[in-house]
């Protein structure tokens, strides 16, 4: 079961990229070697991913792909994961000038084991995203707590997409939290979840999550997966979650 939960950490993330990368605002690249998505006009998403080189040609595959970066055809970060091969290659990154830049512990959790925390903040009301104007409150959120440019016009190809659905949190009558759902067989994924500075330590990221995460549920998904920083790791054990590994983002930044 762990190699299962492990996989499906990655898995519902490069999913959730290539899902992106299907709209006309996005370059991609796919190749059984390397796949990466790129947003032509914002800030996200933005990365490498889903590596699978061969041991005995990897150093030139780093070199090339890193030139291909130097000269702004693909893009900077290069996520690193359970599922990359070869299992070395961020350690091989290093060694060819790539920075460890982002680190996340990948989660998981079985939801018939979910801790139902939702009463420990009835304060905050937790609905989906149900109008364009509730979209643009979403984006304003995720673009204020990750300082990035988030291109709406993805976020409104997703929001029509079955497998996804966005997730906003009010407080006072204001909107403070935002939260992504992304669902993929069995397997349910949290990601982008945020909240305002000012809104911080109320325990709103944790009463999201176990909402969207209790939707889920009830449609008959049988496992979580997230992606935690060190900070949020303690958050998501409070519902049950565990860490199974690590996922990693590479760049050549201030090469």
């Amino acid at each position: 079961m762990s190699k299962f939960l492990i996989s499906s950490i990655e898995q519902n993330l490069n999913e959730f990229y290539l899902k992106c990368s299907r709209h006309f605002n996005f370059e991609s690249m796919y190749t059984d070697k390397l796949k990466w998505v790129r947003a032509k006009t914002a800030d996200w998403p933005c990365c490498i991913f889903q590596a699978n080189f061969n041991d005995s040609d990897i150093h030139l595959e780093i070199e090339q792909v890193k030139s291909l970066i130097q000269s702004g055809k693909a893009p900077d970060g290069w996520t690193v994961g359970p599922l990359t091969k070869p299992e070395n290659l961020g350690k091989l990154l290093l060694k060819h000038n790539f920075s460890d830049v982002f680190h996340q512990a990948g989660m998981a959790l079985n939801l018939s084991k979910l801790n139902n925390l939702t009463s420990n903040n009835t304060a905050l009301v937790v609905k989906k995203v149900e109008s364009e104007e509730e979209l643009n409150k979403w984006s304003k959120i995720v673009s204020v707590v990750f300082h990035i440019k988030v291109d709406h016009e993805l976020l409104e190809f997703l929001r029509v997409q079955g497998e996804v659905s966005f997730y906003v949190g009010i407080f006072n009558e204001k909107y403070v939290s935002a939260l992504l759902l992304y669902l993929i067989p069995g397997i349910a994924g949290i990601h982008a979840v945020s909240t305002l500075p000012d809104y911080r330590n109320k325990s709103f990221a944790l009463t999201m999550s176990n909402r969207a995460l209790i939707d889920a549920r009830d449609l008959g998904y049988k496992y979580g997966v997230l992606q935690a920083s060190s900070m949020g790791q303690f958050v998501y054990k409070k519902l049950g979650f565990k860490k199974y590994c690590d996922i990693i983002t590479y760049s050549l930044s201030g090469e």
